[in-house]
């Protein structure tokens, strides 16, 4: 009888034991596995500066897509507005998408409103049925005051004549910067190709070719003329390749840096034009008389 107590006696004490072990070899496993506090702050931080990243660069990437930019212009063709190097330009991609074309891409409806304004303007004294107002004139006459005003009418009105425009290059990857001659519905009066390179005389006007912008597209020209590769060698090019407007220059600081709408600057004495002309649309023979505010 007391072998077969000390038999039970052995049994439970073994069974007490286990239940030991095993809750020591839980805890031993649980600390060996258990994460340094150093390390979890290090890969925090890490996926910190990983999202900041990721942040400032959908910031810089919408901002420039859609809003504004800043953007290197090189090459002689907008003489003397921008010169040939080293011109930093401030681009306004935001209106353009928001604004749109003045008066819009379909050039009927663009005289018809042409129309409906020169209706307008033959009412006022001192103006009449044989004349047609056209708001624009050459950069060159335009007064220093009142532009401010006149770059808010830039920013809240649409593409007009006379802006000056980044596109996307109808025929090769790259964009240039060009200003807006023509508009849908507007009539361009194109010189010969010969009267590029040299002054105009009297048989090249017989020899002009009239061409009427399709709907949705626009016609850019350099402002320097007698340099430039514009729509004169590729035709008008679809205002959806417009990808901003210029503002004004950003760099260097000198003399007035907006770039304000208006006609090409008039050339130097001696110098030639030799650039197209436009009819806008709706003109049907009327003097042009040409004015701003």
């Amino acid at each position: 009888m007391l072998a077969q107590l000390t038999r039970y006696q052995r049994l439970y004490r073994f069974n007490c034991k286990q239940p030991n072990k095993v809750i020591a070899k839980k805890n031993q496993y649980s600390f060996s596995t258990s994460s340094n506090p150093s390390d979890a702050t290090f890969y925090g931080e890490y996926l910190a500066l990983v999202g900041r990243l990721l942040a400032a660069y959908g910031l810089v990437y919408v901002t420039s897509e859609y809003g504004f930019e800043l953007t290197l212009c090189e090459g002689p063709s907008m003489l003397p507005t921008i010169k040939s190097s080293g011109e930093i330009i401030f681009v306004d991609r935001l209106t353009p998408r928001l604004n749109g074309i003045e008066g819009g891409t379909v050039g009927s409806d663009r005289v018809r409103l042409a129309r409906k304004r020169q209706e307008e303007f033959k009412k006022q004294p001192g103006h009449n049925e044989l004349q047609w107002h056209q708001p624009i004139i050459s950069v060159t006459d335009l007064r220093v005051a009142g532009k401010w005003r006149r770059l808010w009418e830039q920013t809240t009105t649409g593409v007009s004549v006379g802006d000056v425009v980044v596109v996307q290059h109808p025929d090769r990857k790259g964009t240039i910067c060009k200003r807006v001659l023509g508009l849908p519905g507007d009539t361009i009066v194109r010189p010969p190709p010969a009267m590029r390179r040299r002054r105009r005389r009297r048989d090249d006007y017989d020899n002009r070719k009239f061409l009427v912008i399709p709907d949705g597209h626009i016609w850019i020209e350099g402002d320097n003329s007698m340099n430039s590769s514009d729509s004169r060698n590729y035709g008008p090019i679809p205002a959806a390749m417009i990808v901003g407007r210029v503002l004004f220059r950003v760099w260097p600081l000198r003399g007035n840096a907006l770039m304000q709408r208006g006609a090409c600057p008039r050339p130097g004495e001696g110098e030639p034009f030799t650039g197209s002309t436009t009819l806008p649309a709706g003109y049907e023979g009327e003097e042009i008389v040409k004015s701003t505010r």
